[in-house]
């Protein structure tokens, strides 16, 4: 029987400040956003004619999925459709949840675990919720989610008060409302079609404030009276066929978080890698772990070195582009390791004569329920030869969950996921693959999406943090179960089992976004200063004067090798980077700096070509150097 599911499964809409022009976010690994008019993407298209930043749509389709698993897009164009009706509902519930502490809340909140905002009664008034939207058609637009587009008799109708603070800054391509206009919060997006009647969800424009004149920001993740434009909510699809019956698509889910400022550098852990690993540990993909068993060994599974494996290594050279890393180790021949040879025995396999070069990189990698260890004895690791006794920096060198509150579930640095240490175990050992499967459409579009978004450290992240593991939330796979609310208001509990609800999926995140997207920039541990997600939010960039930017995506391009000498000096890509020590080492010594000026930050992309290939920042709007006034 033929089931009707909308992909993406998950899909990332971003903010921005620019009120009309508008891209798509890209749907490839490593991939550049396309334009709305199909045209090919340059850097100008990062910004409108004003040097406004633009907002960064999530496009979803159907798909058919047949008994045999393969899928086949649906769309107007399609003999057999005669209309699709799109029914999203976005909301942000941040105000009105648990204040964020690190890892306390995973496993369920204490009874004495505070509310942000707790001495509002009504929890509905700190919530932003326009109930739900419908579009259909091909080439639609204009459907807000505002109040005054709010379907009659719905309950849960609520917006922050006006006029919201911090004022405008005086810089024309940070402001996020037009000269003239008091700054408020008066829509979390758009609903629009395109020509074959695929839905795209355009988000908020990036408004953060108090309605206090006064207000400050204490910390990073909750700050009482403070509001900001993300969300999230269920995509439905309702599909009619010319015969006129009808049939409801499995549900998608949307979320709307800041910019990826470097969308062309994938995060050591992404979002793809952290929710395939919680439904591998489910036993949804049993060839890799069954009833609490890593299927290991030259009997167990082998996974694909181009697709599973090289990946994740590639990562390592890209990080030295937007942090203070040295280059020199973060370089692989990729030939060597992933050579295989055919054995006596008709096996085809790793190379034997390779193995010694394999596990020498993966005794470098932290592994599982190492998550507060930085240098590995290898002697203590039951390592031989040579090596034993070796200690040696672990990567990666990146801060994890709970490097704040130590009393609780430490975990100060990031680990790969349990799924991604597995498989390059199963590599070390030499069983491992060359034999790339091809993914089914859909599957690759959502894989797409969230390869290009944060998969840890969650503290709380960037576009979803720790309940993405949870594998109780999920029908499937990567598709989030839903509690759909027509009429609200909506509720503040946590069912899974009946599903989540508009704004449940970001409401842990920090309010207002911008503070602990300033803060987690670098992290003091030990002794030593670690990294948040340079992936998304670059520490350090380098200048470039070269005239184009690379064209893309091209996802099996070899990545640029990393930085050399005659690259050039690094610069930070905020703030200063003379003292660690600082209050605006690589970030703004007041969060609300950046509620004021992200959207005049500068993105990194990929310019030249052969050995002149890098990444640069390119589109800044802010001068360099750049003080706050």
């Amino acid at each position: 029987m033929t089931q009707y599911k909308i992909f993406p499964a998950i899909g990332v809409a971003r903010v921005g400040n620019a009120p009309a022009k508008f891209y798509i976010g890209p749907e490839v690994y490593r991939g550049l956003p396309t334009n709305p008019d199909g045209s090919p993407f340059t850097e100008a298209d990062l910004r409108d004619e004003n040097g406004k930043l633009c907002r960064q749509a999530a496009q979803f389709t159907i798909y058919a999925v047949d008994d045999a698993g393969n899928q086949s897009e649906v769309t107007l164009d399609s003999s057999n459709i005669k209309s699709i009706t799109w029914e999203v509902h976005l909301a942000n519930k941040k105000a009105s949840w648990y204040i964020f502490q690190t890892s306390l809340g995973e496993n369920g909140y204490a009874s004495n675990h505070a509310l942000r905002n707790a001495a509002e009664v009504n929890r509905n008034q700190l919530m932003i919720d326009a109930g739900p939207r419908n579009i259909s058609g091909r080439q639609q637009s204009g459907v807000q989610f505002n109040a005054a587009s709010a379907p009659a008799g719905y309950a849960g109708l609520n917006f922050p008060p006006a006029p919201l603070y911090p004022a405008e800054p005086d810089i024309v391509a940070c402001q996020t409302v037009p000269p003239g206009q008091q700054k408020a919060i008066t829509t979390l997006g758009e609903l629009q079609t395109d020509g074959a009647g695929r839905l795209w969800v355009l988000g908020g424009f990036g408004i953060s404030g108090s309605a206090d004149p006064n207000a400050t920001i204490g910390e990073y993740a909750n700050n009482d009276g403070w509001w900001d434009d993300t969300s999230d909510g269920p995509v439905c699809a309702t599909i009619e066929f010319a015969d006129g019956s009808t049939v409801q698509a499995a549900a998608a889910t949307v979320m709307v978080g800041p910019p990826s400022y470097a969308p062309q550098i994938p995060n050591l852990v992404t979002l793809y890698d952290t929710i395939f690993d919680g439904a591998v540990r489910a036993g949804a993909y049993p060839a890799i772990y069954q009833s609490g068993f890593w299927h290991a060994g030259q009997q167990g599974y082998w996974p694909d070195f181009d697709g599973e494996i090289k990946p994740l290594l590639e990562r390592g050279i890209l990080y030295p582009w937007v942090a203070a890393i040295p280059p020199k180790p973060h370089k692989f021949d990729f030939e060597m390791l992933g050579k295989t040879v055919t054995l006596p025995n008709g096996v085809v396999q790793g190379d034997p004569a390779l193995a010694g070069l394999r596990q020498y990189i993966l005794d470098f990698l932290r592994p599982p329920n190492a998550e507060n260890e930085i240098v590995n004895n290898l002697k203590d690791a039951g390592a031989t030869g040579p090596r034993a006794g070796v200690g040696a920096t672990m990567m990666p060198y990146l801060a994890g969950d709970n490097a704040l509150i130590l009393g609780h579930a430490p975990a100060k640095y990031l680990r790969l996921t349990d799924t991604q240490y597995f498989f390059l175990q199963q590599w070390a050992r030499g069983f491992f693959t060359r034999n790339s499967a091809v993914s089914q459409p859909g599957d690759a579009i959502t894989r797409g999406v969230l390869e290009n978004c944060v998969g840890g450290a969650f503290s709380p992240g960037i576009e979803m943090t720790w309940i993405s593991r949870n594998p109780a939330i999920y029908q499937e796979p990567f598709r989030i179960r839903h509690q759909f609310v027509a009429v609200g208001p909506l509720g503040m509990g946590f069912d899974p089992a009946i599903g989540l609800q508009p704004g449940d999926v970001t409401r842990y995140m920090a309010v207002p976004w911008q503070a602990d997207f300033n803060e987690c920039s670098s992290q003091p541990i030990d002794g030593r200063i670690l990294w948040w997600w340079p992936a998304q939010r670059p520490e350090y960039v380098y200048l470039d004067p070269q005239a184009s930017v690379k064209a893309g995506p091209d996802a099996d391009a070899d990545v640029p090798n990393p930085p050399s000498l005659g690259t050039g000096m690094q610069v930070p890509w905020l703030g200063t980077d003379f003292d660690q020590m600082a209050s605006t080492y690589i970030m703004f010594a007041d969060d609300v700096d950046m509620v004021r000026y992200w959207a005049g930050l500068g993105f990194v992309l990929e310019r030249g070509e052969g050995e002149q290939q890098r990444f640069v920042e390119v589109e800044r709007a802010l001068p360099r150097p750049f003080s706050p006034s």
